[in-house]
């Protein structure tokens, strides 16, 4: 039997997306593969990571007035009340188009994610390049919540358009989608936030948690949402969220990234530890 007889033998769901499914499961493995190879280099092999301090010395060599304005713009595009503001206006309007599947894996992909972020900081307990001032599970480092729930956030958008509009269409959004992200987790290496170790993993993790939902998400048949109107839902909320978001805490974020300290020690992990 030909490959392809036996794929025109599945379930209609799975005939369907049966591409989509092999990426996924290898976006799983490789995502979950390279995360935990992270944590075992950096947390059980050698804490003082070459690459880690050599991205942080040549990003803080190349910083400038700026380029400290527009990276710290950037980032806070990724902040969490932006992060909010952009995943409420995509559950409107999937209730408002009644696409209760899609809406649930929405949810369960950005709120999943980021619980299980912060779980992992606190788990691991690494301490950030420099005193940045944050607080409460902020305070530690790894992986990096930025990258975890940007790419998540942005990647259950693409998986969601991607099964509605043609590729051609496709290609404009998934590139404009990944540079966002991409920059957003640059902005915080430049800015010293996070080591390099830090962004990898919330990029790995991310994939990997995506990978899963959609293994499970593709299952189903596709609902109709109008993807072109959710794209100017989520762009609008973005635009409005993220511009009051630098309005309002620019200055502080200014004064934050613009220390410039060396980089502390990175210390093996410790659970006992107490942090302020």
């Amino acid at each position: 039997m030909s490959w392809r007889s036996r794929i025109d033998r599945l379930p209609p769901p799975l005939r369907q997306e049966w591409r989509a499914l092999l990426l996924f499961g290898a976006i799983l493995v490789t995502g979950a593969w390279l995360f935990f190879e992270v944590i075992e280099e950096v947390f059980l092999e050698d804490p003082l990571f070459g690459p880690d301090r050599v991205t942080y010395a040549a990003l803080q060599a190349l910083r400038n007035p700026l380029l400290d304005r527009l990276m710290i713009g950037i980032t806070e595009l990724g902040d969490t009340w932006v992060v909010v503001a952009v995943t409420a206006a995509g559950a409107a309007w999937l209730m408002y188009k009644r696409a209760w599947h899609t809406l649930t894996y929405w949810l369960m992909a950005v709120g999943g994610g980021s619980l299980i972020n912060s779980a992992i900081k606190l788990g691991l307990q690494r301490a950030r390049p420099g005193d940045l001032d944050y607080g409460g599970v902020s305070v530690f480092s790894f992986p990096s919540g930025h990258s975890t729930t940007n790419a998540v956030l942005y990647g259950i958008l693409i998986m969601i358009m991607a099964r509605e509009l043609p590729f051609r269409t496709r290609i404009p959004i998934v590139a404009g989608l990944v540079i966002l992200v991409g920059i957003i987790a640059f902005s915080r290496l430049y800015l010293g936030a996070h080591w390099l170790s830090d962004v990898a993993g919330g990029l790995f993790f991310g994939s990997a948690w995506l990978a899963l939902l959609g293994l499970f998400y593709m299952w189903r048949p596709a609902e109709p949402v109008e993807p072109i109107k959710m794209m100017a839902v989520i762009g609008l909320a973005l635009a409005l969220a993220g511009s009051i978001n630098i309005a309002c805490n620019f200055g502080t974020d200014h004064a934050r990234y613009s220390e410039r300290s060396a980089p502390a020690a990175i210390p093996a992990p410790t659970h006992s530890e107490s942090q302020t």
